[in-house]
């Protein structure tokens, strides 16, 4: 190896390069996530599909007249004030 490449190796930027492409390589090991199938814990259940519906039939219930009311506060607005303003 020559001098130049040795030094090369030794300097403070190489090594700074060297930690963020650690850094960088275990943060997408994170993202990754596992590559092996995590073990069953016990057999798996039937879904609850009357809780299912009843819990998306109460959001339903609540976001829809919520987003229409607040979706048509200028047509509301301008019936009410009927161009008192």
């Amino acid at each position: 190896m020559s001098a130049i490449a040795a030094n090369a190796v030794r300097s403070p930027l190489s090594a700074l390069a060297r930690q963020a492409f650690k850094s960088f390589r275990q943060s997408a090991r994170i993202v990754e996530g596992p590559t092996e199938a995590l073990p069953s814990a016990g057999p798996s259940q039937r879904a609850d599909w009357g809780r299912i519906a009843r819990t998306r039939l109460g959001v339903a219930a609540v976001y829809f007249p919520a987003l229409g009311g607040f979706l048509s506060w200028p047509f509301i607005s301008k019936a009410f004030l009927d161009g008192h303003m």
